[in-house]
């Protein structure tokens, strides 16, 4: 499995640089890598399975290194009608 070295900007992984998987013939990473998170979090109930899906979007590389960088989520404001 064929991976290239991605700087992450923004986000739960900022400045980090880890691995992204090629999937693809074409060899070019992936436009977008979403990062999973899941566990206990404060405010939530009992929901223990909560997952957060972090985005990050391919953007214009750094001195040849491939750059990530975080896509703020929109959330929508429950109608409390």
């Amino acid at each position: 499995m064929a991976a290239v070295e991605a700087w992450f900007w923004g986000g739960p992984v900022d400045g980090r640089i880890m691995p992204v998987e090629i999937s693809d013939a074409s060899g070019e990473p992936p436009a977008t890598v979403e990062l999973r998170q899941s566990g206990f979090y404060l405010g939530t109930g009992d929901a223990e399975t909560l997952t957060l899906e972090h985005v990050y979007v391919l953007a214009d590389p750094v001195d040849g290194l491939a750059v990530y960088r975080y896509q703020r989520p929109t959330y929508e404001r429950p109608d409390n009608s």
